[in-house]
């Protein structure tokens, strides 16, 4: 089976263990509890609806498997703490240069203070034209911008 398609295999067996088991749990919880209505499950004093000991025990296992080994991994992380760092550039800069930002942001800051101000309109930034600011703005100095067009095994 090539690779991907085992991936999806993989994930969809995944979603299956874990909806079956919901609901099976869910049933024997029901009936152990003897609701009889929507007003009898609100009264109870625990959700009825979860997962089994041993499926809530092993999700946990596969939830501390997955920070350490994708969510907080260094080498997927790395693209994301780099665009961090060109906007803590851009929001330095900007905070800097007042002129750099546009008429709208500027009044703005009048009213409501550079830090907001410059933070609003780097979230109004897309991605593309954020790293395009950053090298017309700061491509002299040595900046996130280098290392985030820089191929990770070049560094």
């Amino acid at each position: 089976m090539p690779d991907e398609c085992r991936r999806y295999f993989i994930i969809r067996w995944i979603i299956d263990l874990q909806v079956k088991d919901v609901v099976t749990t869910t049933e024997k919880l029901i009936g152990q509890a003897g609701v009889m209505s929507a007003d009898d499950v609100r009264l109870q004093p625990k959700p009825l609806v979860q997962y089994s000991p041993k499926r809530r025990e092993l999700n946990l296992e596969l939830r501390r498997f997955l920070y350490k080994n994708l969510y907080y991994n260094a080498v997927v992380n790395e693209p994301h703490i780099r665009a961090r760092q060109v906007l803590e550039e851009l929001f330095h800069y900007y905070c800097r240069h007042h002129g750099a930002i546009g008429t709208q942001a500027r009044r703005r800051a009048r009213r409501d203070g550079w830090p907001r101000a410059v933070c609003d309109y780097l979230a109004g930034m897309t991605d593309r034209y954020a790293m395009l600011e950053h090298q017309r703005l700061l491509r002299g100095a040595c900046s996130a911008f280098t290392r985030l067009t820089a191929s990770p095994s070049a560094q």
